[in-house]
């Protein structure tokens, strides 16, 4: 039995399946109480013109009559608390679990598989081949998510042949891969092997940081490349200066030396950047994220549609894969830090990656409530590229490919622009 929002928490232990907290908790946590106490400091100030609201919130700071009740204030910060906690319990005991099988793998090579969702139930037969790149830092079935929302078989039943390159987890094979191996050893045989089977260039679909190395592939390999479609792809990292960019602007204080001798300390340690660093970087582009959706979640009834979708979710941030230490260093120092992408200093697949070399036909998806890679960085890649064309959907990085508006705002989009540049 679940809890529901202000109800005791029962002594119940977490499903065998499932990861037991969004980690790093501890960093979650704390985030909660620090934001929570912030804001039961600056109680008193609610009612000056100055106090920065947010805009949604504006027209009911208006009707404020003098100073809040701070006690009220502090009795409704328990209550929040306790209905997050209530949130996290009821994700941890949730029954959901992914039932998915893996596609057939038409191509591997060390831990990398090209999947073929050609071959799933439901798929349209003799579908036009399609190569999908998914990011190196999360598993790539966040593009599978679930049956009633994965992108890959809404395409293969559309009369696509997607191909995802799940990367997997670094094995002996690629503990000392950088992005430029990952590219000529992995994506680069890929893509070689996909063209032969299909007689020419394919159009490639490139997810997050998949959607980068999809850009660079189209760059450097033009004739590879029958049409470009990139979602939430990072490309110009000094284009922004939120959270993001303020934990940006911390790791460049402390230099590129210090932060490449730190990921190289802990890929000796480890054998691999450890996801518990991945995933408290992430945590702290939005510190409060975490308590807001699980607050959101537990008031959700515990079976509903929206309910199981979040349980998917969460169970997919929370399997997170380590990094290769040069790849998470090419990532982090040299994007990250140095801006090589924008500076020139990129190199991909045997030369400088130009995003105006690109001549295949692009269509970029960059969301406009993108956390991980925000409007101004992504937008930097179509505004680049010669005859680009973008949509800005009203949504968030997970949201453009696992959203409930997903189907509506990317997929059919994309699949329409594929239609339209057949070749």
């Amino acid at each position: 039995m679940t809890a529901s929002a202000g109800d005791p928490l029962p002594q119940s232990d977490a499903a065998a399946h499932r990861i037991g907290e969004p980690s790093p908790l501890i960093f979650h946590m704390f985030a909660a109480l620090i934001g929570y106490q912030q804001a039961l400091l600056a109680a008193p100030k609610a009612h000056d013109d100055r106090f920065p609201w947010a805009p949604h919130l504006r027209d009911a700071a208006r009707a404020l009559d003098g100073e809040p009740d701070r006690l009220a204030v502090a009795r409704e910060i328990g209550a929040r608390l306790s209905t997050m906690v209530a949130g996290l319990e009821r994700w941890q005991t949730h029954p959901y679990r992914r039932s998915l099988a893996d596609p057939p793998v038409l191509w591997s090579r060390g831990s990398t598989r090209l999947l073929d969702y050609g071959q799933v139930r439901g798929a349209a037969p003799e579908g036009r081949p399609l190569l999908v790149v998914p990011s190196l830092i999360n598993r790539a079935y966040v593009l599978d998510l679930m049956p009633e929302r994965t992108l890959l078989r809404w395409l293969a039943a559309r009369g696509f042949r997607p191909l995802l390159l799940d990367w997997g987890e670094p094995g002996v094979a690629e503990c000392g891969f950088g992005i430029a191996e990952y590219g000529s050893e992995r994506l680069l045989p890929a893509m070689r092997a996909l063209r032969e089977g299909a007689g020419g260039p394919v159009p490639v679909l490139g997810y997050c940081m998949g959607g980068t190395l999809a850009a660079g592939l189209a760059a450097r390999l033009p004739e590879d490349v029958a049409a470009l479609v990139t979602i939430g792809a990072p490309w110009n990292f000094d284009a922004h200066t939120g959270l993001s960019g303020g934990l940006r602007a911390m790791l460049r204080a402390e230099g590129p030396e210090r932060v490449e001798a730190l990921l190289e300390a802990l890929g000796d340690a480890f054998g691999a950047v450890p996801v518990l660093l991945l995933q408290t970087l992430f945590a702290l582009v939005n510190p409060m994220q975490m308590t807001i959706k699980f607050q959101r979640f537990a008031r959700l009834p515990a079976e509903s549609r929206a309910a199981r979708h979040f349980v998917a979710l969460e169970d997919w941030v929370a399997d997170g894969v380590p990094m290769a230490t040069r790849a998470a260093i090419d990532l982090l120092v040299d994007w990250q830090i140095r801006n090589r992408i924008i500076s020139g200093g990129w190199s991909f697949l045997g030369g400088t990656v130009r995003a105006d070399a690109i001549r295949a036909p692009t269509l970029a998806f960059c969301g406009q409530t993108d956390s991980i890679a925000p409007l101004p960085i992504s937008r930097a890649l179509p505004e680049a590229v010669p005859g680009a064309r973008m949509i800005a959907p009203p949504t968030g990085h997970v949201g453009m490919v696992a959203g409930s508006a997903a189907p509506a705002q990317v997929w059919r989009p994309l699949a329409d622009f594929l239609d339209a540049h057949r070749g």
